[in-house]
């Protein structure tokens, strides 16, 4: 019998609990040296001690590097201006609210003006209301998986249009759906009006996801978000 044979059953006795006493003397009854039995228990026991080495070595390189990476990535929450900003809720409009100016007789009356109120129908959710809703929850604390680099990505159902956001330090939206998601928000049109206009949109958001108004769906696995920082994003608003 070869040696690769003999390590081959020294594994299947070890996979069976036998001891290495048990093994040794089943290697006497056969006739073989000792010194040889035991070089052949140290040639089959190697692979697994050299597997756990370097599951141990790589579980160490990867909590070095995701704590080095959020350690230092270094982002900061933007100042990104309010789609919104001079238009305050009444009932179900919404009103403009227009800077006064001083008015001179001897100048015309525009005919173009913003109309003091108008329907939510009336509002066009456009990118700009995506970037700065994922501002205000939180999103700009997300960061590329440490290992791939890969951006998180973030898609928004809102009724009839669809947008998704990448995040590296900025958040860009754009329209459409994206395939490479980590998340999608499915909601509806009046909650994101409720939320940027809002004081407090993360408030607002939260509710609207706890009312099931918004279902958070997840589309990449555990690992992936964890490592692009989504937990702390998903606990505050469940």
């Amino acid at each position: 019998m070869d040696d690769k044979e003999l390590i081959r059953k020294v594994k299947n006795s070890f996979k069976a609990k036998k001891s290495r006493a048990e093994v040794l003397q089943g290697f006497q009854k056969r006739g073989y040296k000792l010194a040889y039995a035991d070089a052949l228990m140290r040639k089959a026991n190697r692979p697994k001690k050299i597997t756990i080495t370097l599951a141990i070595i790589l579980i160490v390189f990867i909590s070095l590097t995701f704590s080095a990476y959020t350690m230092f990535s270094g982002n900061q929450k933007m100042q990104l201006s309010n789609p919104l900003t001079g238009f305050t809720i009444t009932g179900n409009t919404i009103a403009h609210q227009q800077p006064s100016e001083p008015q001179v007789s001897s100048q015309p009356t525009t005919t173009n003006q913003i109309p003091k109120t108008v329907d939510y129908d009336q509002i066009d959710i456009t990118p700009d209301f995506i970037s700065f809703l994922l501002n205000e929850i939180g999103a700009w604390e997300l960061h590329k998986n440490p290992l791939t680099f890969q951006k998180p990505i973030i898609n928004f159902k809102i009724d009839d249009k669809n947008f998704y956001s990448e995040i590296d330090g900025k958040i860009k939206t754009f329209e459409g759906l994206s395939d490479s998601s980590d998340l999608q928000f499915n909601t509806n049109k009046k909650d994101i009006i409720d939320a940027v206009m809002s004081n407090t949109p993360d408030q607002i958001f939260k509710q609207s996801v706890t009312e099931g108004k918004t279902q958070i769906e997840l589309m990449a696995s555990e690992p992936e978000l964890f490592a692009k920082g989504y937990l702390k994003l998903y606990n505050s608003l469940k």
